[in-house]
């Protein structure tokens, strides 16, 4: 059975006006395939991964956001999130959604020549990755 597909727009392709919870479910969703509800977004405000509505809706901003959380929420704790989301050199939302659609695309062309890899090895690598992500996080917040 193959994984869903995963697909994320470039900025200027999300909404630049406010949505309610339930179009920022539905679009995010149909980006990033999951179990995603109201009340994981609430949390995500609370714990300032994300950034709050402005009345009831959503920015673009929150929006890229929850797209990198939905993504990543599986690889990091809530608070490492919050650090790698809301960098101290208070990065702009656009520009950190673009860094994270590079290394997408970027490390896309690396998974492809690892398709000879073993389970084993990958998953390896993955640990690997995920400890080094953690000891960057804590160096530069």
């Amino acid at each position: 059975m193959s994984e869903p597909a995963v697909s994320f727009p470039a900025w200027d392709s999300l909404p630049d006006f406010g949505l309610y919870m339930d179009q920022l479910l539905l679009f995010t969703q149909r980006c990033v395939p999951g179990d995603l509800t109201a009340g994981m977004v609430n949390s995500y405000v609370k714990a300032g991964i994300m950034d709050r509505p402005q009345g009831k809706k959503y920015s673009r901003a929150a929006l890229a956001q929850l797209l990198m959380i939905a993504s990543l929420k599986s690889v990091l704790p809530l608070d490492s999130l919050r650090r790698l989301l809301h960098p101290k050199t208070d990065v702009p939302a656009q520009e950190l959604y673009e860094q994270f659609l590079s290394a997408r695309e970027r490390l896309a062309g690396v998974a492809a020549l690892r398709q000879d890899a073993s389970a084993l090895d990958l998953c390896v690598e993955a640990a690997a990755y995920q400890q080094l992500c953690r000891k960057k996080l804590e160096i530069e917040t």
